[in-house]
């Protein structure tokens, strides 16, 4: 009872995904998905070797978005079984849930292997929707890395093909990825009209993720062209969709997306807010590198606007350290070499058959053939490494470009961060020190217009006055503030003093507290009031101090300072 149980919830399972097969994996709901991941996987383990095939590509597709590394688990055990029962359908399956559990783990020469295996198996069983799925497949790929051009080529061809089907939902998908395709490469006008002939097809259909996405990527074209107004318009129709349908990775994108326009229109609080939600839920997502890497730079773009520029460089900074980690000029290099590799193989096949096609054919024709047919993947390999040498070459400039570009920021927000820094500590110390001047001065002149006074009759009063001159002595003698000031001079000086006395080992402590006054341009007057002592004193220690340092009277004393 339990094994026919089991039959059926298998063959039904299996007719779902012969409907559901090679769909957009996002479309789907979560939950749904978790149901049917728990059914399948209950069964599996019930099921003949023969019968396994296409439940673990079903688990492996599931798998996508989840946890790419159990895709290609499953994936790689459909494969096995697909080859050795002969089931070219599974097969091809297999090899398209292998492309896409590497591509989702970012190891793209593997995914485009397993994607171009999987395009030569469906071109042969001729199923146009699994033709066009592996097409856009391979197309997502190549936009990843930023080769666009293959990226076109491929998704127009899908786009044909849907043509062909007349399947409205599936061309809409197409413009939208062509759209994106011409915005990447900045010609946001042809982009968005390609995203405005999606939204006229899927306008009326139920499929709101769609809906929202493609007004994201609009918002994300009109902020490019700098139509601020018709941004917010799009990207918060879109946010209102999305919240409907509780979609939290496609939020994220375009939260972001809005704290940038809000930001370009400064409107600092509500771009924070967006980031900061943003932030929130990008935590709690999985596979969330590529979203907190954005939300990184926007970050930082906004505290740099609010010139608050020690954020701006932290945020920067991990910006710039997630961009470097995600990158590698070695996948790229890979990626192109895989694909000369993988197109000469092809073609060696090719010629393997054409061989045995017309080996019956006079000996004389047949070699005549077979050495122009080598000569031109001759010519077609050394020009296609030619192309993808100067491709590599340039994206590889173009790269260290940017991270030069970069670099160049960090060390102008560092500098102008370091500047503010000493600029601030140079002027809270002159001040104290014009300060501590200034209130000295004070008191010497009361003190001397008191003992000026003459009494003659108030004996009393003369007594009084004389203890108020003692008191006002006894605190210009014991001033915190000289010694508070001496502190800051030792600490803010530490560097100099260290110098200076490993220089001149011959020199005082008063000597070396002298030579840091003179360095940050006190005049004797101000050095007398600060140390309680006559401007005479003053002259007399700093000839002192030349002497000692061996100066000639023609020598600046304050150059020579700054100098050591």
């Amino acid at each position: 009872m339990k094994k026919l149980t089991h039959l059926i919830i298998f063959a039904f399972i299996c007719t779902c995904h012969s409907v559901q097969a090679q769909t957009n994996i996002w479309d789907e709901n979560p939950a749904d998905s978790q149901i049917e991941l728990d059914s399948l996987l209950t069964v599996l383990p019930t099921l003949k070797r023969i019968d396994k095939a296409p439940l673990l590509n079903r688990i492996a597709e599931i798998y996508w978005a989840i946890n790419p590394d159990k895709t290609i688990d499953y994936a790689s055990e459909a494969l096995q079984l697909s080859k050795e029962f002969k089931l070219k359908v599974q097969e091809g399956l297999s090899l398209i849930n292998l492309c896409q559990g590497y591509l989702f783990n970012d190891i793209y020469d593997k995914a485009l292997q397993y994607g171009l295996q999987s395009l030569e198996i469906r071109k042969e069983i001729g199923n146009d929707h699994d033709l066009a799925f592996t097409l856009r497949t391979l197309g997502w790929l190549y936009y990843d890395i930023r080769y666009l051009d293959n990226a076109l080529q491929y998704h127009t061809e899908a786009l044909r093909i849907h043509e062909k089907l007349n399947d409205k939902q599936r061309i809409a998908y197409s413009y939208n990825s062509i759209g994106l395709i011409h915005e990447a490469n900045d010609d946001c006008d042809l982009a968005l009209s390609f995203f405005k002939r999606s939204l006229e097809l899927i306008i009326d259909s139920n499929n709101k993720d769609r809906i929202a996405a493609t007004m994201k990527n609009m918002g994300v074209c009109y902020r490019k062209i700098n139509k601020l107004d018709s941004a917010i318009v799009v990207l918060e129709s879109s946010l209102k969709i999305i919240n409907e349908i509780n979609f939290e990775r496609n939020k994220v994108e375009i939260l972001n997306e809005l704290s940038t326009v809000n930001l370009m229109l400064n409107n600092f609080d509500k771009s924070y807010e967006l980031l900061i939600e943003s932030r929130a839920i990008s935590e709690s997502l999985t596979n969330n590198r590529e979203l907190i890497l954005e939300n990184n730079k926007i970050m930082s773009d906004y505290y740099f606007a609010k010139e608050n520029f020690k954020d701006a460089l932290h945020y920067y900074k991990e910006h710039i350290e997630g961009a470097s980690a995600m990158f590698s000029s070695n996948k790229s290099e890979r990626l192109a070499e895989m694909r000369v590799l993988y197109e000469a193989e092809r073609r060696e096949n090719e010629i393997k058959l054409l061989e045995q096609e017309r080996n019956l054919q006079a000996q004389k024709r047949t070699f005549l053939q077979i050495g122009a047919l080598l000569l031109a993947i001759i010519a077609i390999l050394i020009i296609g490494g030619l192309w993808n040498n100067i491709k590599k070459k340039k994206a590889i400039y173009l790269q260290n470009q940017n991270l030069s570009k970069e670099k160049l920021k960090i060390e102008y927000l560092e500098r102008e961060n370091l500047e503010h820094k000493l600029e601030f500590r140079q002027k809270e110390l002159t001040n104290l020190a014009l300060f501590i001047s200034q209130r000295t001065s004070i008191y010497k002149d009361f003190t001397k217009s008191l003992i000026n006074l003459k009494f003659t009759d108030l004996k009393e009063l003369k007594k009084n006055i004389d203890k108020l001159i003692k008191d006002y002595t006894f605190k210009f003698d014991f001033n915190e503030d000289i010694q508070r000031f001496h502190a800051n001079i030792e600490n803010l000086q530490s560097d100099f003093i260290f110098k200076i006395r490993d220089a001149y080992p011959n020199l005082t402590d008063k000597d070396i507290q002298l030579a840091v006054k003179v360095k940050i341009k006190l005049s004797s007057k101000e050095i007398a009031n600060i140390n309680n002592i006559s401007l005479n004193s003053v002259e007399i220690a700093r000839h002192r101090l030349r002497k000692k340092l061996g100066l000639d009277q023609k020598d600046s004393l304050i150059n020579f300072l700054e100098n050591i």
